[in-house]
C-alpha cells in the first residue's frame, strides 16, 4: 500500500472510527489518541494489508480491540485507587 492508497482508503475512516472508539470508552480525548494508534499500527503493517479482504472491517475491529483493552486498564486503575 501507498501514501496515496493509505490516503484514499484509510483516512476517510477516521471519523467513523473515533465514534466507534467514543462509544467505548466516553472519553473523547482518549477516542482521538486511540484512533491515531489505529492509524500507525496499519501504516506499520501496509505491506501486509493485501491478504485482508475488508480494510474498514480490519480498522474497526482493530478500533474495538484497543478500545476494549483502554477502557479496562482505565477502570483497573481506578480500582486500585479506590479506598472503600
Amino acid at each position: 500500500m501507498k501514501a496515496n492508497d493509505f490516503t484514499s482508503r484509510i483516512l476517510p475512516l477516521k471519523d467513523h472510527l473515533y465514534r466507534v472508539s467514543y462509544r467505548i470508552t466516553h472519553d473523547a480525548g482518549q477516542s482521538k489518541q486511540i484512533v491515531q494508534e489505529v492509524m500507525l499500527r496499519v501504516w506499520d503493517q501496509r505491506t501486509h494489508l493485501e491478504v485482508i479482504d475488508n480494510l474498514p472491517a480490519y480498522c474497526m475491529v482493530v478500533t474495538r480491540n484497543i478500545s476494549l483493552q483502554k477502557k479496562t486498564e482505565l477502570s483497573a486503575c481506578k480500582d486500585l485507587f479506590l479506598v472503600g
